[in-house]
C-alpha cells in the first residue's frame, strides 16, 4: 500500500520508514515560525519553568510582521521584547518589518518540499504550495521551541482534483473558496487537503500557496500541492539547493476525493461572518463598498499587484471607495516599485503601504460600524477589522480591484471583457 505526501513527510519527521493515518507520532520540526505577537509570550512561558535555550535556534524564524510599523505603545514594547529575546536566544532567522512570515520564509529560501513546518500562526499552511506541510500550533509552539519536536496524529488526506482550466478573471483564491464550499468543517477537520490535476502545472507557486493557506479556515489541519519540476525550478531560483519533486504514491489511500470543475468556476466571495460562507460573485454583485484591500499572506504577491495594476490601467478607483494595497514582503514592494507597478496603482487612486499583516490583523485601517470592505485577507470574523458591526467580504485580487473600480462588489470578467 502506498502513502500520501503527508504520511511521507511525517514518517521522515518522526524517523520512521512509514507511518499510517491516525497514528500518533513524535515529529521533529524542520522549521518553526513565530510572529512578534506571540514569540515573547512563548519565551516567558519557557523561562518561567527554567528553560532559557532553544533546541534548534538555527531552525527558528521570528518575524515582526503584525504591527509593523508599530502603532501602539503595547506593540512597541512587544516588538522591543521580540528583538531582545531573539538576540538572546540566538534565533538564526530574524526578520524585522521585512514582510509577512509565511511568504517571507519561502521567498528567503527557508522551505523546501518534504519539510514539516510548525507555525505559530493559523495560516502557516501557506508553505504547502512548495510541497511542504505547514501545521499551525498555539502555545504548543513553546514545546517545539524547547525540544524541537511535538506529538501529532498523522492526518488523513482528502484528494482535491482540479478538472479543466481556469477561465479569465478566475484565479487561485476562487479555487480555494470553491474547495471550501464543497466540504463541511466536520468533513475537513484534522485533514490534509492535497491538490492534484493538470491545472496545477499552470499555477505559479505563489498561487499554490494562496490555495493552501486559505483551506485552513474550513478546519483542515493543512493543505499541500505536490512539488513538481516547476516548483523545484522556482525554489532553485530562490537559492534552495537539494529540492526534489515529491508527490503521493500512485496507490496511496485517500479518505475521499472531491473534484472542482475549473471550466465552469466563477469568481467566488466569502460573505460575513465567516470565510466558509461562500457565494458566487454574481449572487452579491452590486453591494456598495466603502473600502477595498489587497494584501495579506493570501495575496500581495507580484502577480497580484501586476494584475491589479493591469485592470486599473485607464481606470480609477471609485471616488466613494478607498483602496489600500500592501505588498506581502519588502522584496515584493521594491520589485513593484522598480517595475512601476506601485506608481500605476497610486495613479489610479490606490493607497500603498509598506509590508505588514495590516488590516488582516486589524491593526490599521479599521472599520466603523456599518462600513463595508472587500478584501484579499484571510478572515472576516466580526470585529476582525475594527467594529463588530462592520462587514468584511473576501475575494481574489482581481475581484477586489474590479470592485474598487465599480464602488460595489463586481465581477472582474466584466472589465476583462471590455466592459466599464
Amino acid at each position: 500500500m502506498g502513502h500520501t505526501l503527508a504520511e511521507k513527510i511525517f514518517a521522515n519527521a518522526s524517523g520512521r520508514d512509514s507511518v499510517a493515518a491516525d497514528e500518533v507520532v513524535w515529529a521533529k520540526a524542520d522549521l518553526v515560525t513565530a510572529p512578534e505577537v506571540s514569540f515573547p509570550a512563548y519565551v516567558k512561558r519557557l523561562r518561567g519553568i527554567g528553560i532559557d535555550r532553544l533546541a534548534h535556534p538555527e531552525r527558528v524564524v521570528v518575524a515582526i510582521d503584525h504591527e509593523a510599523p508599530v502603532h501602539s505603545a503595547a506593540g512597541a514594547e512587544r516588538n522591543r521584547q521580540t528583538r531582545q529575546m531573539a538576540a538572546e536566544l540566538g534565533v538564526a532567522n530574524f526578520f524585522d518589518s521585512e514582510g509577512i512570515t509565511h511568504p517571507l520564509v519561502v521567498e528567503r529560501g527557508l522551505v523546501r518540499p518534504g519539510m514539516f513546518v510548525a507555525a505559530a500562526d493559523s495560516h502557516g499552511a501557506v508553505v504547502g504550495g512548495t510541497g511542504a506541510v505547514g501545521i499551525p500550533f498555539g502555545f504548543e509552539t513553546s514545546l517545539i521551541l524547547a525540544t524541537g519536536q511535538t506529538w501529532i496524529k498523522v492526518p488523513r488526506t482528502i484528494k482535491v482534483t482540479l478538472a479543466g482550466r481556469l477561465q479569465p478573471g478566475v484565479g487561485a483564491r476562487d479555487i480555494a473558496l470553491a474547495t471550501m464550499s464543497r466540504l463541511s468543517t466536520a468533513e475537513a477537520s484534522y485533514r490534509v487537503l492535497e491538490f492534484h490535476g493538470a491545472a496545477i502545472a499552470g499555477l505559479s507557486v505563489w498561487e499554490r500557496m494562496t490555495i493552501c493557506g486559505l483551506c485552513i479556515d474550513i478546519g483542515a489541519k493543512s493543505a499541500v500541492v505536490p512539488a513538481d519540476e516547476h516548483c523545484v525550478a522556482f525554489l532553485e531560483a530562490l537559492g534552495v539547493s537539494g529540492a526534489v519533486a515529491m508527490t503521493s504514491d500512485a496507490d496511496a489511500v485517500f479518505e475521499r476525493e472531491i473534484v472542482v470543475d475549473l471550466d465552469t468556476l466563477a469568481p467566488q466571495v466569502s460573505v460575513p461572518p465567516s470565510p466558509i460562507h461562500v457565494r458566487s460573485v454574481s449572487d452579491i454583485a452590486g453591494l456598495a463598498l466603502d473600502y477595498a484591500y489587497l494584501g495579506s499572506c493570501a495575496s500581495g504577491t507580484m502577480q497580484d499587484l501586476r494584475s491589479a495594476a493591469d485592470l486599473l490601467d485607464g481606470r480609477k478607483v471609485h471616488p466613494g471607495t478607498q483602496m489600500l494595497v500592501i505588498p506581502a514582503t519588502r522584496r515584493v514592494f521594491l520589485q513593484a516599485m522598480s517595475e512601476g507597478v506601485l506608481n500605476r496603482l497610486a495613479a489610479a487612486g490606490a493607497q500603498v503601504s509598506p509590508p505588514t499583516c495590516g488590516p488582516c490583523f486589524g491593526g490599521i485601517a479599521q472599520l466603523c460600524a456599518g462600513e463595508r470592505r472587500i478584501s484579499t485577507s484571510t478572515r472576516n470574523d466580526p470585529g476582525r477589522m475594527g467594529s463588530n458591526q462592520a462587514e468584511i467580504y473576501l475575494a481574489s485580487a482581481l475581484t477586489v480591484t474590479a470592485s474598487a473600480i465599480a464602488g460595489r462588489i463586481a465581477d472582474p470578467r466584466e472589465l476583462l471583457g471590455g466592459g466599464t
